[in-house]
């Protein structure tokens, strides 16, 4: 489900700019928000590939940057995204323009992030029972004006034997 504006922003696709295949996986996030506004966010992909998602405006700065990464054998599994209207610099939309303005992650081994950004707004849970978060898609220019997250079924392991010929 895309959740934010469809029409602002630059689209953009984590996987096809960082080659992903179907066993990578988003396994770390770098975020940075100023008091009521998510800055930018970096997504750190299993293959070492990286990307970012906003930068911010002169009014905005980022006040606060925080980081949560993966354990071994741990997947994002769950994710709550606030978007509300703000007034930031676009001459588009002088009356505001809806954004996505926090983010909150859960994982496989009953971790939660820290809220990155602000609560103020309307909130959207994404949680989806054996699925995990492999990439995200989306709109973005100063602000990030939009996600869609790509969750995988998680396979169950099978285990292999090798079998010698004697």
């Amino acid at each position: 489900m895309l959740c934010g504006e469809r029409l602002a922003g630059d689209e953009f696709d984590d996987a096809v700019t960082n080659l992903l295949t179907l066993n990578d996986k988003l396994i770390g996030i770098t975020v940075t928000w100023s008091f009521d506004t998510l800055n930018s966010i970096i997504f750190i992909y299993s293959n070492g590939k990286k990307s970012q998602h906003g930068i911010g405006d002169a009014v905005r700065i980022s006040l606060y940057s925080s980081e949560f990464n993966l354990m071994t054998e741990e997947s994002f599994t769950g994710v709550t995204i606030y978007r509300d209207l703000r007034n930031i610099i676009n001459p588009y939309k002088p009356n505001g323009t809806v954004i996505i303005v926090g983010l909150r992650f859960s994982t496989n081994k009953s971790r939660q992030s820290k809220l990155f950004g602000s609560s103020n707004g309307t909130e959207n849970d994404e949680s989806f029972p054996a699925y995990i978060l492999a990439y995200v898609r989306g709109r973005s220019y100063a602000f990030i004006d939009a996600f869609q997250f790509i969750w995988y079924k998680q396979l169950t392991q099978i285990k292999t034997a090798m079998i010698e010929k004697t």
